[in-house]
């Protein structure tokens, strides 16, 4: 399957940042919030946090992104469709 997007399902977050260790340790070798491509923020409409990707900088990990297969709640998915979900994705 080619990986056209990271859908990220809000709902389903739970803060954890394991996706941000993966993305922090998949491009830099160092577990860092602060060099991963994902960012937390909070939703202003439920007050949950939630990761958003910025695209201009992820490269979805050559096709098998570390941050989904981190979260272990399941709140990032892979997609192969160009789809509307990427308005969760911060462009």
């Amino acid at each position: 399957m080619i990986v056209n997007s990271v859908i990220i399902l809000p709902s389903e977050c739970r803060g954890c940042r394991s996706c941000q260790l993966a993305c922090s340790f998949t491009r830099h070798g160092v577990f860092n919030p602060s060099k991963s491509v994902i960012l937390m923020e909070r939703d202003v409409e439920t007050e949950h946090m939630a990761p958003v990707i910025l695209p201009r900088s992820c490269d979805l990990c050559g096709g098998d992104p570390a941050c989904v297969k981190a979260c272990p709640y399941g709140a990032m998915l892979v997609s192969s469709a160009p789809s509307e979900y990427k308005i969760l994705i911060k462009e």
